[in-house]
């Protein structure tokens, strides 16, 4: 074989190993419904740390200062939902995973109008909706661009419903809320943030009065999923370090899935020091100064509470 010829089928070779690595994301979530069972809510106890049940599936757990979370802990990914109070109306950040209906949860925490918010539009944040609820949504261009006949209805990629065999849902949207605005409750104002790098549409919720960021799955205990359609280390970086500018060091982050490790159930929360130790390792993956483990994705530790999962292309060690 010519050395021209062996340099363009290395040359092919390479470019489908790049455009696989690219697929890469996609592969997975497409695969994922044939290689494992379908997820069932766990019939184990539940064993509360802070808070009460609900019933036999939701947990409630007062934060003070009109600030509630909701926590699903049968449910295999263990969400929380975060319901704040006004005196005028309600938001409920995230809808839950739609295991089980969670309005009647928010109905016995308030009688008020609620909006509901999502921190993003995977599933488990998004399947909780329905067409009756007063949504509100981030407005960006990819947001509108999922609006068709005044309903909205987030792509296949955006929502990943094939994890649980969902079926996308398609809402009207009551509000649309641009990044950095406040949303008056009455008596209280929370402000939006777009906090891009987990989805490009996720979104945190600060609440000045209680000193708190609501993250959604920006930020939370456990591993956090950097590899999924839409995902990018370089935006998620970057929107750590405006938050770690923006925010004092006393501002507790309230994240959307469970638990802190070597504790048992209750609200997700971390520090701004997690924060910052997840800046330092988004900084070493990027220069490729952090050793990893795990194929797909890359697993990188970032402290005792958390690691990263990265596609990929994430390949410094």
């Amino acid at each position: 074989m010519k050395r021209g010829t062996v340099l363009i089928s290395l040359a092919a070779l390479v470019a489908t190993g790049v455009a696989a690595l690219g697929f890469a994301p996609y592969l997975y979530v497409e695969s994922w419904p044939y290689l494992n069972t379908p997820a069932a809510m766990s019939d184990a106890p539940v064993r509360l740390v802070k808070g009460r049940m609900f019933d036999d599936y939701f947990a409630i757990q007062d934060l003070g200062d009109g600030a509630h979370a909701i926590g699903e802990p049968r449910y295999y990914q263990a969400n929380y939902s975060y319901l704040i109070v006004g005196e005028k109306r309600a938001l409920l950040f995230d809808a839950g995973s739609g295991t089980r209906d969670i309005r009647p949860v928010v109905k016995s925490l308030t009688n008020l109008p609620v909006t509901i918010l999502p921190s993003h539009l995977h599933y488990d944040h998004f399947a909780g909706l329905h067409p009756s609820d007063r949504l509100a949504l981030v407005d960006l261009a990819s947001t509108r661009a999922d609006v068709v006949g005044g309903r909205f209805s987030p792509g296949r990629y955006e929502f990943l419903g094939m994890f649980d065999e969902l079926t996308r849902p398609s809402v009207p949207v009551a509000e649309w809320i641009k990044p950095g605005a406040t949303i008056d409750l009455g008596g209280r104002t929370l402000r939006l943030l777009s906090t891009p790098g987990h989805t490009p549409q996720s979104v945190s919720l600060h609440d000045p009065q209680g000193r708190r960021l609501f993250t959604g799955d920006f930020i939370y205990p456990t591993m956090l999923y950097a590899f999924l359609p839409g995902a990018d280390l370089g935006v998620y970086r970057r929107t750590a370090d405006r938050l770690l500018l923006d925010f004092p060091p006393d501002t507790r982050l309230w994240a959307a899935h469970c638990c802190r490790r070597n504790e048992g159930y209750a609200a997700p929360w971390l520090g701004m020091n997690d924060l910052a130790d997840l800046h330092r390792a988004l900084q070493e993956i990027e220069a490729g100064e952090r050793a990893s483990t795990g194929f797909f994705p890359r697993r990188y530790h970032v402290n005792d509470q958390m690691d990263i999962g990265t596609p990929l292309f994430s390949l410094g060690h």
